[in-house]
């Protein structure tokens, strides 16, 4: 692939996906070091970007639900003068749309398609594997092999997700607890928390606990059921825009909580994380290094495969694939980290 000017790389997922995508931002400039490289996420999750650095020469506000998306989009690649495409776990709506920029034009387009398995020439398609690795193998087989000419794609541990905060952050002896998920079932029980917490506290007096929460109304109710409880001062509730969390985080010196996209983010910025999974397992929603972002996770859950390799259910009546995972093993494996 001859050397490209104007690269856009896409991802128009959740904001956990958005900050993994910066794994492979990072690979394809490696690639492409002259390149000017866009990165586009949905237009929610630009904000999370506004005081930060990545490999990325700017980054890109695309929303495609509506024609005016469209036409918006359309104008400002033509603007950028994009002459290359890679798509991120592509989606059906987007596949319409840089298929037809791609055919008009008559630029590459390139994507990863987790759901297709045959006729492709993407390493490891349809394969389970770490995220992260997904991402890399589909920038490896169409631009790295003819690039670079490796014998095989980048490993993700070698590209974490980076972000660079632009102002210098003081720590404190601040833990972040991420108690949100995108579903209930990948909650860690909210009185568990607050017993983890009567622990950290007992031990380490001076410690403060933050929860990051939105001002959705999913993240309202969950502070509701926090109310319900007798709450010690040391925890707060923080409601920061997304422009002002990577700084808070950075702020920080430990993240516990859910798989969510905060724990994601609490990697971008360098913290040490502990993670509870439960109805889906860590190979592949949990691509780190295991030494520096160890999990907890509950083995051979029956329930957990009855219907694919993962539980996608957001409603469960036992929930023992988290509530099985008890406080006390909880403080013995994290003590060691707060000192």
């Amino acid at each position: 692939m001859q050397n490209k000017q104007s690269i856009l790389i896409v991802k128009l997922r959740a904001l956990g996906d958005s900050i993994m995508g910066l794994s492979t931002v990072d690979y394809l400039r490696s690639l492409y070091p002259q390149s000017k490289i866009y990165y586009a996420v949905p237009s929610w999750i630009v904000p999370l970007y506004d005081n930060v650095k990545i490999s990325a020469d700017a980054i890109i506000a695309m929303d495609l639900k509506r024609p005016h998306d469209w036409i918006k989009c359309w104008r400002l690649m033509r603007q950028l003068k994009i002459d290359l495409v890679y798509e991120m776990h592509q989606s059906g709506r987007s596949k319409k749309f840089f298929s037809l920029f791609s055919l008009i034009h008559r630029i590459p387009y390139f994507f990863h398609n987790h759901h297709l398995k045959d006729g492709t020439s993407v390493v490891g398609q349809g394969m389970i594997r770490p995220l992260i690795q997904r991402d890399l193998d589909g920038v490896y087989s169409f631009l790295g092999r003819t690039n670079n000419h490796d014998t095989s794609p980048p490993h993700y541990l070698h590209y974490p997700p980076r972000l660079l905060i632009t102002r210098k952050a003081q720590k404190q002896r601040r833990i972040i607890f991420g108690v949100v998920a995108t579903r209930a079932t990948k909650m860690w029980p909210i009185e568990n928390y607050l017993l983890l917490s009567k622990i950290i506290f007992k031990h380490h007096p001076d410690i403060e606990i933050a929860i990051p929460l939105s001002k959705s109304s999913d993240d309202l109710a969950i502070k509701e059921k926090f109310s319900k409880h007798e709450i010690d001062s040391r925890i707060i509730f923080v409601h920061l825009s997304l422009a002002e969390l990577p700084h808070f985080f950075a702020e920080s010196f430990l993240y516990i909580g859910n798989d969510t996209g905060i724990k994601h983010l609490a990697i971008a910025v360098g913290l040490k994380t502990y993670t509870f999974f439960g109805p889906e397992p860590p190979n592949e929603w949990h691509p780190y290094d295991v030494s520096t972002h160890p999990y907890f996770y509950i083995e051979d859950v029956i329930c957990r495969t009855e219907n694919a390799h993962y539980c996608g259910k957001f409603h469960c009546e036992t929930m023992d694939c988290l509530r099985k995972l008890q406080v006390e093993t909880v403080w013995k494996k994290i003590s060691s980290s707060i000192r």
